[in-house]
């Protein structure tokens, strides 16, 4: 899945709650980590003090991590914060940042913090995103254990597959982990009318025929994954997509929700990046948000 973890962090103990996810995925892939830390041209006086505490900071990590030989660097940076993440992001050993949104609000959602929403506008990398103390589902499971994965029908939907795969493979080999293809069908459609195109509901045989094909379209994806000790369900639903997915979410007891930040075409035409946007907005489980390539 990844070469490098990239880490940003800015001091405060919100931006560290990331910590326990990044420790858990470099022990998956024996990934090494760099904690970056960006402070404006303005404190260069003080950047001893920032080096001081990125140094802190990598040291303690690394002694969380369970494989010694994993390497832990800290840099310090001065500049933009969203410039300097997504330039160093950049970088072909890198390939995935992971970041805890800051601020929470009074209703229990954390919003993504405006440094945090650029830095995944811009960059190309895929984006790990979690806040607060990891909480997993049962006794026997980890955390990033059970994944829940919108599908639209389109190919680049499914390009976050095979960074799923790798994270659960460990868990899997284990006899752990769990796989949910979901996928929403619209409770609505366009149709023209004499001057306009109106919203009309689906008809009980339309959602009878759309939900055999979404059925099936997850069946055959899933096939493509099984193996032995694997576990993998799929989800159908009808409704608005984003909120479907976050019920499935709660429903199925997923502890990452991963997909594409886009993806349209396929029998249902779902245009996925409003649903992302509005997923990665709300949702309180950890976000794996993968960019697609152009097709």
């Amino acid at each position: 899945m990844t070469a490098r973890i990239l880490v940003p962090v800015d001091g405060c103990e919100q931006s560290e709650a990331i910590l326990p996810y990044v420790e858990e995925v470099s022990h998956r892939l024996s990934a090494p980590v760099t904690l970056l830390h960006v402070l404006p041209p303005s404190l260069h006086e003080q950047r001893a003090v920032h080096e001081e505490y990125i140094a802190g900071l990598a040291d303690r990590t690394r002694q969380r991590l369970r494989g010694s030989s994993v390497e832990v660097a800290g840099v310090v940076l001065e500049g933009k914060p969203n410039r300097e993440i997504a330039d160093y992001a950049a970088r072909p050993d890198v390939g995935l940042i992971a970041a805890a949104p800051h601020s929470q609000s009074s209703g229990g959602h954390w919003s993504i913090g405006r440094t945090a929403d650029k830095v995944i506008r811009e960059s190309s990398k895929p984006v790990l995103l979690a806040a607060g103390t990891p909480s997993p589902h049962g006794e026997s499971d980890g955390i990033l254990s059970r994944i829940l994965v919108p599908l639209d029908g389109s190919k680049a939907s499914r390009e976050v597959l095979p960074h799923v795969e790798s994270l659960l493979r460990p868990e899997w080999l284990a006899g752990l982990g769990a796989l949910y293809l979901t996928h929403v069908i619209p409770g609505e459609h366009y149709a023209s009318g004499p001057l306009i195109a109106r919203r009309v509901p689906y008809t009980g045989p339309e959602l009878e025929e759309l939900n055999g094909q979404a059925s099936r379209y997850l069946q055959d994806v899933a096939g493509l994954l099984r193996a032995p000790g694997r576990r993998i369900e799929i989800r159908v639903t009808v409704g608005d997509p984003a909120t479907r997915i976050m019920e499935t979410a709660f429903a199925v007891g997923a502890n990452l929700i991963a997909m594409t930040t886009h993806g349209y075409s396929g029998f249902s035409r779902l245009f996925l990046g409003s649903v992302a946007d509005r997923v990665l907005h709300t949702t309180t489980i950890p976000l794996l948000l993968v960019k697609p390539v152009a097709y």
